[in-house]
């Protein structure tokens, strides 16, 4: 059910200036995803165009007020349901490299079956949208989009990538003692139920929990540079060698 607190926020904003506010929150988080490229590598453009792909799904949302059901709300929607379906399970991939650099170690065995479980979830995201996609308008206080009419029960892609990534969460804190995946995976399980009965609630644990993978790479990023500094490129041995040679051609 919806608490006095968030039935207030909407009532005040509107389900449209919410989603846009969290539009421009996903934008930010994706700047600084950006911004780690060159300390992260590909790892960090992959959270970035996860992060474009949140900022759409919001803005689709947003706009719906403006633009009105027709055609061309319809064409906004569309990419939605192909980003829910196919790139969440991919999250899996970008986060357990992530914890991976981060020091979370996985036996042979865990990798094999983590691999199954998201190409499994990617496959049933593809079926979905081929076999069980119906658009239809919908509306939400001020809100207009278009819904999966025939979507019975929550997404299952969703849902498992969500109890993927609390695993890795649960991995990372045990292992390395950050926090941060483990809390953004559990909020965005907790908002997504509620948000079954209140739109933007959802979107705020999907908030959080993109805020908490870029948290963690700035973690990730802070240590590798660390051990950087802690080691040299040059070893005592080869600083003896070059010593030995400025001695001998002196």
């Amino acid at each position: 059910m919806m608490g006095g607190g968030e039935r207030m926020l909407t009532e005040l904003l509107g389900n449209s200036a919410i989603m846009a506010a969290i539009g421009l929150g996903m934008i930010a988080l994706t700047a600084c995803a950006v911004y780690l490229w060159r300390r992260c590598g590909a790892v960090a453009l992959s959270v970035g165009l996860l992060g474009v792909a949140l900022t759409f799904d919001n803005a689709a949302v947003a706009v719906g007020r403006v633009v009105g059901f027709g055609d061309v709300l319809l064409a906004i929607n569309l990419p939605r349901f192909w980003i829910h379906g196919i790139m969440t399970p991919l999250i899996v991939v970008a986060t357990a490299i992530v914890a991976r650099r981060l020091g979370v170690r996985w036996s042979r065995s865990v990798v094999v079956v983590g691999v199954v479980l998201v190409t499994t979830l990617v496959v049933v995201g593809i079926v979905e949208l081929f076999m069980a996609l119906e658009l239809t308008p919908a509306t939400d206080g001020d809100a207009l989009r278009y819904a999966n009419a025939a979507a019975a029960g929550p997404p299952i892609p969703a849902l498992g990538t969500v109890l993927l990534l609390i695993a890795i969460g649960v991995s990372a804190w045990r292992q390395t003692g950050s926090f941060w995946l483990l809390a953004g995976s559990v909020t965005m399980l907790v908002t997504a139920a509620a948000g079954m009965s209140l739109l933007w609630l959802g979107n705020v644990g999907e908030l959080v929990l993109y805020a908490s993978i870029v948290a963690t790479m700035f973690q990730m990023a802070a240590i590798e540079s660390r051990s950087a500094v802690g080691d040299p490129d040059e070893s005592p041995e080869s600083e003896n060698s070059a010593a030995q040679r400025m001695t001998v051609g002196g």
